[in-house]
C-alpha cells in the first residue's frame, strides 16, 4: 500500500481534478445505468400489453401525455438527451484525465532527471545509457498507468453496485445468478497475477536492453565502419531483438490465455442469465416482462463490463508497478558526493590546493591511488605526468568530487574538501576534458555553458585568452554558429580551444587539463601550449599529460607510476637526475646522451 501510495503522491497537486474527475464519473455512470429505461418503458408500457409495478414504469406513467404518440416522443427525446449527456460527462472526464496524467508524468520526470543529475560518475558509469535514457522515457509512463488502473478500478467498483442495484429492482434472483461468477473471477484473477509480476519485469528489462544495444551503437557508428563490423553488430541487435520478442511472447501468450479464461467464465454466466431468465419469463411474464429482460441482457454486458475491467485491473496494475519500481531504484539511490550535515560556503578566490596521503580505489582492496602528497600555491602551473593507467585523469577526478578519497584529505586554504557545498567546491574547479565535449549549439553557447549569464564581450574575451577567437572569426557566422553533434565541423584543436575558453569564462580559480593536447598534430599542440603558458600566473593551472612537450615550462611536475609520485621537480632538475622522467624525455624530446659524471660536474660548478 505504501507503494501505490508513494506512486500516487506525484498527483497529490492535482486532488481537485480527481475528485472533479470521479464526480463526472459517477454522472456519467449513472446516466449508463439507465439508459436503457426508455427502450424498457417502450415495450412494456407504450407497445406491450403487461404493466408490472415497477417504480421507474409509474413514475413515467405520471408525467407523460396521455396518448401513445407523445409518449413515443417523449421516450425518444429522454434516451438522446441522456445519450448526449453521457458523451459530454465522459468527454470533459477525459480532458480532466488527460491533463492530470500529464502533470504528474512531468514530475516524476524532473525528479529522475535531478536525480540522476545528482548521482556519482560511479553510478553513472556502471550502468548503460540507454537503461538511463529508458527509465526516463518509458518506466515514467508507469505512474500514469497506476493511477488510472486505481481510479478506473474505483470507477468500475462504483458502476458494478449501481449496475447490480439497478438489476436488483427488476429481479434480485436473477442478478444473484449474474453475480454467481464473482468466486470463479477472483481465482483467475489471482493466479494469473503471480504469472504476470515476473512476466513484465522481464519485459521491461529486455525493452531497456533494446535501447540500450541502439544507442551503443549508433554512438560506436564510427567505429563500426572503420573495422568493417556491421555484419556483426547486426547479429548481435537481431539477437537481442529476438531475446525481447521471446520474451514478449511468453507475456502475451499468458494474457492471451488470461483473456481466454475471462470470457469462457462470462460466456457461463451470461449462458446461465439468458436460460433462467428466459425460463421465468415464460413461466410467469407479469413477474419478469419481455421488456425487462431485454433490460437485463443488455445490462448484463455492462454488468460485466466493470467485472471485466477489475479482473485486468490485476495485470495491468503490475505491468504499470513494474515499471515504478525501476524508476524507484534510482530515486531511492543514495547520491555519494553530497553536502555534508556541516559543510561549509567557500567564496570563490585562489586558494592553496593540498593533497595530503591521498589514497584511492575504485573496488575494495585494489588501490589505484597510493599516498598522494602534493601541495600547489595559487597561480602555479603543475603537472602530473606517467604512461596510461597510472592515475592521473583518476587524481583529477577526485578535484570537483566525482569521486572521494579512499584515504587522506583533499583541502583548499586547510579546509577539507568534503567540508565544502559541493557548489562552490566546483566553482573553484574548471576542467577541460580530453574528449573535448561539445553541444549541438551555438559557439557562443558552448563557451557560456558554465557561465549563462556571461555578456558577449565576456565571450569574446575569453575566446581570446584561450586562442578560439582566431578562428572563430573566420566562421561564417561567428559567434552564432552552430556546431553540429559532437562537434564534427570543427577540428580536435578548435575544439580544445573552445573547452578552454568555457573554462576561463567560469573564472574558476583553478583550471585543470586532461590530456589537452593528446588528439592534436605538431602545428595544433604548439597553439595550445602558448595559450597556456599566456595563462601562466593569471590561473592555478593542473596539467596531466604524457607527452612532455606540453609541461616542460611548469612550475612542479609530479611523475605517477602504479598510482604513486616517485619524482618531483621542474623539467631541468628531472632530466638531470636521469630517472624515470629522464627516460620519458629522452623519447619523446630526443634528448642527446650525456655523461652521468659530467652532469654531477655540472651540477657541483652550479
Amino acid at each position: 500500500m505504501r507503494f501505490y501510495l508513494r506512486a500516487l503522491s506525484y498527483y497529490r497537486n492535482d486532488l481537485g481534478k480527481i475528485i472533479a474527475s470521479l464526480v463526472l464519473i459517477a454522472l456519467s455512470t449513472l446516466l449508463g445505468v439507465v439508459w436503457l429505461l426508455p427502450m424498457g418503458i417502450m415495450l412494456d408500457v407504450v407497445l406491450g400489453q403487461n404493466q408490472p409495478d415497477y417504480a421507474p414504469y409509474r413514475w413515467f406513467l405520471q408525467i407523460a401525455p396521455a396518448d401513445k404518440l407523445h409518449q413515443i416522443i417523449l421516450l425518444a427525446v429522454l434516451l438522446a438527451v441522456m445519450r448526449v449527456m453521457y458523451s459530454l460527462l465522459d468527454m470533459v472526464r477525459t480532458l480532466i484525465t488527460i491533463r492530470v496524467g500529464y502533470n504528474g508524468l512531468m514530475r516524476v520526470r524532473c525528479d529522475l532527471f535531478q536525480k540522476l543529475q545528482e548521482l556519482s560518475l560511479a553510478y553513472h558509469r556502471s550502468q548503460p545509457q540507454g537503461d538511463a535514457i529508458y527509465r526516463l522515457t518509458s518506466d515514467t509512463l508507469g505512474f500514469q498507468n497506476v493511477l488510472n488502473t486505481l481510479t478506473g478500478s474505483l470507477v468500475n467498483v462504483f458502476t458494478l453496485i449501481a449496475m447490480a442495484g439497478f438489476m436488483c429492482s427488476m429481479n434480485w434472483k436473477l442478478t444473484l445468478v449474474a453475480m454467481a461468477i464473482t468466486p470463479l473471477l477472483m481465482l483467475t484473477i489471482w493466479y494469473y497475477g503471480r504469472i504476470f509480476k515476473k512476466r513484465y519485469a522481464h519485459a521491461y528489462e529486455a525493452d531497456s536492453q533494446i535501447t540500450t544495444a541502439v544507442q551503443r551503437s549508433v554512438a560506436s557508428i564510427g567505429l563500426v565502419q572503420a573495422f568493417g563490423r556491421e555484419k556483426d553488430e547486426f547479429e548481435n541487435f537481431a539477437a537481442t531483438q529476438g531475446n525481447n520478442i521471446k520474451i514478449k511472447m511468453h507475456l502475451h501468450w499468458d494474457e492471451v490465455t488470461y483473456w481466454l479464461a475471462l470470457g469462457s467464465i462470462f460466456a457461463l454466466g451470461a449462458a446461465a442469465l439468458l436460460g433462467i431468465g428466459g425460463y421465468i419469463s415464460w413461466q410467469n411474464p407479469t413477474v419478469l416482462t419481455v421488456g425487462m429482460l431485454s433490460m437485463f441482457l443488455f445490462n448484463l454486458e455492462k454488468l460485466y463490463d466493470p467485472l471485466n475491467k477489475l479482473s485486468a485491473t490485476g495485470s495491468s496494475l503490475q505491468g504499470g508497478a513494474a515499471a515504478v519500481r525501476r524508476v524507484f531504484e534510482v530515486l531511492d539511490r543514495d547520491p555519494v558526493i553530497q553536502d555534508a550535515p556541516d559543510s561549509v560556503h567557500l567564496p570563490k578566490k585562489p586558494r592553496v590546493l593540498a593533497f595530503d596521503h591521498v589514497g584511492f580505489e575504485y573496488r575494495a582492496g585494489v588501490p589505484v591511488l597510493h599516498d598522494i602528497n602534493v601541495t600547489i600555491e595559487p597561480g602555479q602551473m603543475v603537472a602530473f605526468v606517467g604512461s596510461s593507467g597510472v592515475g592521473k585523469t583518476t587524481l583529477l577526478n577526485l578535484l570537483p568530487r566525482f569521486y572521494d578519497p579512499s584515504r587522506g584529505t583533499i583541502s583548499f586554504d586547510e579546509i577539507d574538501a568534503r567540508k565544502i557545498k559541493v557548489a562552490d567546491l566546483r566553482r573553484h574547479v574548471a576542467l577541460v576534458l580530453q574528449d573535448s565535449v561539445l553541444l549541438p549549439t551555438t559557439v557562443a553557447e558552448n563557451i557560456a555553458y558554465g557561465r549563462p549569464t556571461a555578456t558577449d564581450a565576456e565571450i569574446q574575451r575569453a575566446a581570446q585568452m584561450a586562442g578560439a577567437a582566431s578562428f572563430i572569426e573566420k566562421l561564417d557566422q561567428r559567434y552564432e554558429t552552430q556546431i553540429s553533434e559532437y562537434g564534427s565541423n570543427l577540428s580536435g584543436g578548435q575544439k580544445q580551444r573552445i573547452s578552454i575558453a568555457r573554462a576561463l569564462l567560469t573564472e574558476a580559480p583553478i583550471v585543470v587539463l586532461d590530456e589537452p593536447t593528446s588528439a592534436l598534430d605538431a602545428e595544433q599542440e604548439y597553439l595550445i601550449i602558448q595559450t597556456l603558458l599566456s595563462l601562466k600566473r593569471q590561473r592555478t593551472m593542473i596539467l596531466v599529460s604524457h607527452r612532455l612537450s606540453t609541461v616542460a615550462d611548469c612550475d612542479q611536475i609530479f611523475v605517477m607510476e602504479e598510482g604513486k609520485i616517485i619524482e618531483r621537480g621542474q623539467h631541468d632538475e628531472l632530466v638531470a637526475k636521469r630517472g624515470a622522467y629522464y627516460r620519458m624525455a629522452k623519447h619523446q624530446m630526443k634528448l642527446p646522451e650525456v655523461d652521468p659524471q659530467i652532469t654531477q660536474i655540472s651540477q657541483i660548478e652550479k
